[in-house]
């Protein structure tokens, strides 16, 4: 069967549906789940469905066609698939049931086909556990989509060992990082935009107990003032016009045993900082328009570029909301302090950005080096991932990226805004003769550092990354 629009890796599939974790919280449910890949094959089929449709288990169905099984699979589910559309028949009956079902096509975050999730609802239940069973289907969905979500990108989460750097305060950052993985308390990390705050979450996350549990990211800076309470917190059936029916848990009941990696919390509400509060201190949730409390166990890590003391001073954070949460503290520097790290991270992106694009090898010339390394990067990590592709796109049928590549900011970063003249390099360093210009400083250094790199007009780090690149040491340039 061809599909007229992009579908999801057989692989990523496949990860999902061989997860035992996936068929537990499935073959759980009362209500029948199954799933169909793009081909019309059936992929999972739960312990309910067998029951409700009085077929022996023993004679699985995964591996067969839809249409082989039911004779309404190529009107129901197979044309769900072709058209991307929901799919609804109100009423069925199969071997004497009678009941609801619902076919539902499922994306994967790049827009990517995965499969049809088609749900059936036995109908001769009372309509007081229709209703129960469809406030439940609904909260199944939402963990359901998070779950393909989250396998389908590999999990798409990072790990202390995926963060770029070698400096010794990043050193120090991991191993700290690492400390407060294993701990339950609030984490709160600092730093300017783009230096990587969120992958340090990621890697606590990973790091800590709840690792296989839901990490779930909420940006406080990007939510509609007026919905932040019903996001986080969730609401209750016609709490506000347009409420669904149904009500909608918010972020932190679907974190529920996991993690929240509440980013940009500088930019939170007040009102919603009291009920963060009270449930940092009792667990507790109370949806908009709730009369119920209901107790949820979600670890807290939060993020901001602000400085959140004279927000409390400025009355726009509460001062007990800000030590409740400052258990733990990661302060990230800015590039510009670990400038070392810079080749190693140019390296790591050139190295993915080409073979995400299926490019041969491409390197980086010497002169545009000296000027990626000589620039002060006000957009730290972010900016300078966003160069590095940009560069490798721009160098189409070339081996080696140069300066005529680099953006015209970089090239002329004098004119920055707080950015920083470079240091007079000498012309030898611009040239194929760097590297014996390099040794022939030292030895007239005796191989120190500090006396060569102020020689040589550029800072230590800056010696340092360079020795690296020609794997040259002190001790043999003395």
């Amino acid at each position: 069967m061809s599909m007229p629009f992009p579908i999801a890796s057989d692989e990523d599939f496949k990860r999902l549906v061989e997860n035992p974790l996936f068929h537990q919280l499935l073959d759980a449910l009362s209500i029948g789940v199954s799933l169909t890949d793009p081909t019309g094959t059936v992929r999972y089929f739960s312990q309910s469905c067998y029951h409700i449709y009085g077929l022996d288990p023993s004679e699985s169905v995964v591996g067969k066609k839809i249409d082989a099984i039911f004779q309404t699979g190529r009107a129901g589910v197979l044309n769900s698939l072709q058209t991307r559309r929901i799919n609804t028949v109100n009423s069925i009956s199969y071997n004497g049931v009678e009941g609801l079902c619902r076919r539902c096509p499922i994306l994967d975050d790049k827009g990517n086909l995965v499969c049809c999730l088609s749900e059936v609802i036995v109908t001769t239940h009372d309509n007081e556990r229709i209703e129960e069973l469809l406030h439940n289907l609904q909260q199944l969905k939402r963990k359901v989509g998070y779950f393909i979500a989250q396998e389908t990108t590999g999990g798409g989460l990072r790990t202390f060992d995926d963060l770029v750097g070698d400096t010794s305060v990043m050193q120090a950052l991991k191993a700290m990082g690492k400390r407060f993985a294993r701990s339950r308390e609030p984490v709160l990390i600092l730093g300017e935009s783009g230096t990587g705050k969120e992958l340090f979450a990621q890697s606590i996350h990973n790091g800590g107990r709840r690792a296989n549990a839901p990490f779930v990211v909420v940006n406080c800076g990007a939510l509609p003032r007026n919905l932040v309470q019903s996001e986080l917190f969730g609401y209750d059936e016609g709490s506000f016009t347009g409420a669904s029916r149904l009500g909608k848990p918010g972020k932190f009941e679907l974190a529920d045993n996991g993690t929240i990696f509440l980013d940009e919390i500088g930019e939170m509400p007040l009102e919603a900082q009291v009920s963060l509060l009270r449930l940092l201190q009792n667990g507790e949730v109370t949806r908009v328009g709730g009369k119920h409390t209901r107790l949820v166990n979600v670890r807290v890590l939060a993020a901001t570029n602000k400085n959140l003391e004279e927000a409390v001073r400025q009355h726009t954070f509460r001062e007990d909301l800000y030590y409740r949460l400052n258990v733990f503290t990661l302060n990230v520097p800015p590039l510009r302090e670990r400038s070392s790290d810079i080749a190693l991270l140019i390296n790591h992106f050139l190295d993915h950005f080409v073979a995400s694009l299926g490019r041969g090898p491409l390197r980086v010339t010497d002169r545009a080096m000296d000027v990626l390394l000589g620039y002060p990067w006000p957009g730290n990590i972010r900016e300078l991932e966003n160069v590095i592709e940009r560069m490798v796109h721009m160098s189409q049928g070339v081996p080696s990226i140069d300066i005529d590549v680099l953006p015209a900011n970089i090239l002329n970063h004098e004119g920055i805004p707080g950015g920083a003249p470079r240091p007079a390099v000498p012309r030898g360093l611009l040239s194929h003769q760097e590297k014996e210009t390099i040794v022939r400083a030292l030895q007239e250094a005796g191989g120190n550092i500090r006396a060569t790199a102020k020689a040589l007009g550029i800072s230590r780090s800056g010696l340092y990354v360079k020795m690296r690149r020609f794997g040259l040491s002190p001790d043999e340039c003395r």
